[in-house]
C-alpha cells in the first residue's frame, strides 16, 4: 500500500511534498504521507529534550526550575483533560506548537472557512505515566518521545470552534491541518506520524 501510495502521488524519500488531502483521503494515505516512525522521532527527542523525569514530583521540581514552559490553552489551540502527560514542553516545541494553531487558522481564513481551534490530546508524560498508560493502551511504548518534553499529540477528528459558527466538517478541517503540517514537516521544523488508532497526529520537534 505504501509503495502504490508513494508512485501516486510523488513521495519523496522523506515525505509527501505535495500531497492531496482531500476530506475524503483514507486513513493509509494519511498513514503514508506522514510516516516519521518512533526510532526517528525519539533521535530528536533525546537530542533536543530533557532527561526522562521518574515520576509527577521530580517533574515539578524541574518545572520550578523553570527548564519547561506551561502549556496553556490559547487563541491558537485548546488542551483536552490529561489523565497520562502533563502541559510542559520545551521552549522551542511551545514555539512550534503555537505555530501550529495560528498557521492553522491563518489558513483556514484564507480559505475562507471558520474560525477553530486544534486540539491537543498528550504532551509531557513522567516514566509513571508511560508505565500506566502502557496498561491500557496497546500502541503505548516505554521508550515514549513525550518523555522529553519535545513531543504533543494534536487530534485529527477534534476541533474547537473559536466563534459562534461551527459549520465546518471535520474531514475539511482534518486536511487544513495536514497541509499545515506537512508545510512545516518539509522545513524541517518536525517530524510527524499519523496515529490511526488514536485519531492524532504524533508531532516532535527537530531543533
Amino acid at each position: 500500500m505504501l509503495m502504490v501510495s508513494t508512485a501516486i502521488c510523488g513521495c519523496g524519500a522523506y515525505g509527501y511534498l505535495n500531497p492531496d488531502f482531500g476530506s475524503g483521503q483514507k486513513h493509509e494515505y494519511y498513514a503514508a504521507c506522514f510516516n516519521d516512525i518512533q526510532s526517528t522521532q525519539i533521535v530528536a527527542a533525546r537530542k533536543y529534550g530533557i532527561a526522562p523525569l521518574k515520576d509527577r514530583a521530580e517533574a515539578e521540581n524541574l518545572i520550578k526550575e523553570s527548564q519547561l514552559k506551561h502549556v496553556r490553552s490559547c487563541k491558537n489551540y485548546q488542551l483536552a483533560p490529561m489523565g497520562h502527560s502533563m502541559p510542559y514542553l520545551t521552549n522551542n516545541a511551545a514555539e512550534l506548537l503555537t505555530d501550529i494553531g495560528s498557521k492553522f487558522q491563518d489558513s483556514l481564513e484564507a480559505k475562507g472557512m471558520s474560525n477553530y481551534k486544534i486540539v491537543v490530546t498528550s504532551i509531557l508524560r513522567t516514566d509513571d505515566d508511560v508505565t500506566r498508560l502502557m496498561k491500557r493502551n496497546r500502541v503505548a511504548v516505554k521508550n515514549s518521545a513525550h518523555r522529553h518534553a519535545t513531543t504533543f499529540d494534536i487530534s485529527c477528528t477534534q476541533f474547537v470552534p473559536a466563534g459562534l459558527i461551527a459549520s465546518t466538517d471535520s474531514g475539511e478541517l482534518k486536511k487544513v491541518l495536514a497541509e499545515v503540517l506537512n508545510e512545516l514537516r518539509n522545513d524541517k521544523r518536525c517530524y510527524v506520524k499519523y496515529e490511526k488508532s488514536q485519531n492524532c497526529f504524533h508531532i516532535t520537534v527537530r531543533k
